[in-house]
């Protein structure tokens, strides 16, 4: 198959452009810029007025919304005017006598001004301990010092290195039992001693 050459482009030597474009050559050979006349000169001349106008209106608009996404809209301050309780939870083993034997609800106590005591007893119930260690900020654990730590003690220490490890503080009871005044002193100082090693370990 015989190809045929194609119609090369012709520049215009004569009309109004060409004049022009032989005028411009010439004032850049006047000025000794040779390479002038191949650089297109209306490459970032404006092409339409009302495109300009637009793309910067588009740009002032632009430059607004991102500072108006950097400005934080106020947040609305939601606490309450009375803060909550702080809760204490009283943890002890299930031979300890109690005064309330029927506690249907926690019992608040009012401590000041704008300061409030939950007290919550906590039974030997697992799912009970592990949901007061969420939720308390004071541990008291009540110890028989006639008998000394009991499972559900370590049950309980164990449980606050998952959940959270609160405030406790260790409490004594049945003193009175102790007829001697050498003997109650090394049973405090060996249970003392064990509650801390204790308490050291699990918050760790």
């Amino acid at each position: 198959m015989e190809t045929k050459d194609q119609k090369k482009h012709r520049k215009k030597n004569s009309g109004p452009k060409a004049e022009k474009k032989k005028k411009r050559h010439l004032q850049d050979l006047q000025l000794g810029d040779k390479d002038a006349g191949k650089r297109n000169r209306k490459v970032f001349a404006v092409q339409s007025a009302v495109r300009m106008f637009s793309f910067f209106f588009f740009l002032m608009n632009r430059t607004q919304d991102l500072k108006t996404k950097k400005c934080h809209m106020p947040v609305v301050d939601r606490t309450p005017l009375e803060p909550p309780p702080i809760v204490a939870v009283v943890m002890g083993p299930p031979k300890l006598e109690r005064k309330l034997t029927e506690i249907r609800s926690p019992v608040t106590i009012v401590s000041g001004k704008k300061r409030r005591l939950a007290i919550i007893e906590c039974g030997c119930d697992i799912n009970m301990m592990v949901d007061l260690a969420k939720a308390a900020d004071l541990v008291l654990m009540l110890i028989d010092a006639s008998f000394g730590f009991e499972m559900e003690t370590f049950e309980f220490l164990n449980i606050f290195q998952v959940h959270g490890f609160p405030k406790i503080m260790g409490v004594l009871t049945r003193l009175d039992s102790f007829k001697h005044n050498k003997q109650l002193k090394k049973t405090k100082k060996r249970l003392k001693h064990r509650f801390w090693t204790e308490v050291s370990r699990v918050g760790r």
